[in-house]
């Protein structure tokens, strides 16, 4: 009799480490810690050569509704075919870019586009708007004790400048990607967050999250990049929002135990999330 309850005891202990290592594994396709990465000086200087490219391929151009007004540029394809569409990928600016002379949004995340191996395999439009003012405001939400953000109507504007852009240029509607650093990566939450129907998917580099329409973003693949050691975005609001929604939603979160704010975009970012991103599609 001891026998049989112990070999019985066995076996449920045996299920339970399995069960235990599944839910582990299941884990790690959502939520990654990275500890001791260092960029490589390869790394860096594949940064800082992206951040020189010249990007006199991205055109100028003004959405206005009369009372508002946001500058930009539209990098498009380098050929078009008549009957083809193209997937239209959104890129939004940190707080330093704040301006109109329409060239400081230019960043990383805007040029990375521009390497000759995505020019090539990734034939795509790429908007890049440059807010006046700051697009996304945060404030503390005392129920989860977590800053959140809010955007105004500059961001309205540029998200129905999407809908007709859409209709004039040779973009695909199912293949809308919104992507963004800081401040940018808070105003990629407030965007998915006001049309959760505009976006195939979604990167918050660095930004902090919003927590009103969960409900509506359970479908929609995002992947959060944070830094450990962020002291200006702290990373807090956005594994909030990554806990709320890891059961029910397609969350994707790498946390970067060591890095700070400002080396979070990475080579290994910019390599990453082309082969992210064009996996999605509504």
């Amino acid at each position: 009799m001891i026998k049989k309850v112990i070999k019985n005891l066995s076996l449920f202990l045996i299920i339970l480490l399995f069960y235990n290592c599944s839910v582990l594994k299941n884990n790690d396709r959502t939520f990654t810690e990275i500890n001791d990465h260092k960029d490589s000086t390869a790394d860096i200087s594949r940064i800082k050569f992206i951040k020189n490219l010249d990007y006199s391929d991205f055109k100028e151009g003004k959405f206005d509704d009369k009372n508002l007004t946001v500058n930009y540029r539209l990098l498009k394809p380098k050929t078009i075919a008549k009957n083809k569409k193209y997937p239209l990928v959104l890129v939004f600016h940190g707080s330093g870019a704040i301006g109109t002379n329409n060239t400081s949004q230019m960043g990383v995340l805007s040029k990375m586009w521009l390497l000759p191996e995505n020019r090539e395999k990734h034939p795509v439009y790429v908007l890049s708007p440059q807010f006046p003012v700051r697009s996304s405001n945060y404030h503390l939400d005392e129920n989860r004790n977590v800053q959140v953000s809010e955007s105004n109507e500059y961001l309205d504007l540029v998200l129905n400048s999407v809908d007709s852009l859409s209709k004039t240029e040779n973009i695909d509607e199912n293949k809308i990607y919104v992507i963004g650093f800081s401040m940018g990566g808070a105003t990629v939450m407030n965007a998915i967050s006001k049309r959760p129907d505009l976006f195939a998917a979604a990167i918050n580099i660095s930004g902090i999250s919003e927590f009103s329409n969960e409900i509506n973003l359970k479908k929609l693949p995002i992947w959060i990049v944070h830094g450990g050691l962020d002291t200006d975005n702290k990373p807090e609001s956005n594994l909030k929002f990554y806990d709320e929604m890891k059961n029910s939603g397609n969350v994707k979160f790498w946390k970067y135990k060591d890095k700070y704010h400002n080396n979070i975009l990475s080579a290994e970012l910019v390599k990453e999330i082309p082969q992210w991103i064009f996996k999605y599609k509504k």
